[in-house]
């Protein structure tokens, strides 16, 4: 039988036991709290490069696709909504997001027409891990672009059909955006000025939709083939306009057309 020295010993052993589980339990929350934002700024990273070197390949492959292809750039979109099945029409070959993966020996967006799961996964060079994509299968209902082409060197004629877009009649390569993160449903907007509505995931966008993933900047890639990460709030100005004259950054054919119309 215990003496009554040890049973009185015993409380005090308790509490000093639960004293060291206190301790050891405000330690790991310190440290937690350390490493949480450590980790995210290494991912954060880690997507940023990603954007980089996938958008920077399809760049390159839609210089290639110019070149042989009489110096037309690939189609902006196809016709009619942009869900699987109207990715999937031949008709639909020459849009950039089924022909220029495909130069790269990948798969286009209407090959993944019948297993759309694998469209959203490291598989396809059109998708971003660093973007907001929908928790829940709703994002397999119509394919969801993280990143598109800049809608704004589009023009149309006087019967309003879009005119077919050769690479020469873009005036300035180095300054003029071909690709730009395009904003998700749902997901934070880069600039204040920017419209939720514009946030929809298009296949096509423009400053309107560019998304800042990385602390309110995004990627940005050009004619001549570079990319650049630039802050979203910097290619719109406070009224949610296209800065005119263009000078550092150009969304149509020529500087001086106004993108803003």
């Amino acid at each position: 039988m215990k003496n009554s020295s040890t049973l009185r010993a015993l409380p005090r052993a308790a509490a000093f036991t639960l004293m060291e589980i206190l301790v050891v339990v405000a330690i790991i929350l310190v440290l937690a709290a350390i490493a949480f934002p450590v980790y995210s700024s290494i991912q954060l990273r880690a997507h940023k490069a990603y954007a980089l070197k996938n958008m920077g390949e399809v760049t390159k492959a839609l210089n290639t696709w110019a070149s042989q292809n009489d110096d037309t750039l690939p189609d902006e979109d196809a016709k009619g909504p942009d869900t699987w099945q109207a990715a999937a029409l031949p008709e639909s070959q020459n849009a950039w997001y089924n022909c220029l993966p495909r130069m790269l020996g990948l798969k286009g967006v209407g090959d993944y027409s019948k297993t759309p799961r694998d469209y959203y996964t490291k598989e396809n060079i059109l998708y971003l891990p660093g973007a907001q994509y929908p928790a829940t299968d709703k994002k397999l209902v119509n394919p969801l672009f993280a990143y598109a082409i800049n809608t704004k060197l589009q023009r149309k004629d006087d019967d309003g059909n879009k005119i077919p877009l050769k690479k020469s009649m873009i005036t300035n390569s180095s300054r003029t955006v071909i690709f730009l993160e395009q904003g998700l449903p749902n997901e934070e907007k880069g600039a204040a000025v920017q419209s939720k509505k514009d946030y929809d995931g298009s296949p096509k966008g423009s400053a309107k939709s560019f998304a800042g993933r990385y602390s309110g900047a995004g990627v940005l890639t050009f004619l001549d083939g570079h990319a650049e990460v630039v802050q979203v709030k910097d290619t719109l100005t406070e009224t949610g306009r296209f800065p005119f004259p263009q000078i550092d950054i150009i969304w149509t054919q020529k500087p001086e057309d106004d993108p803003n119309k």
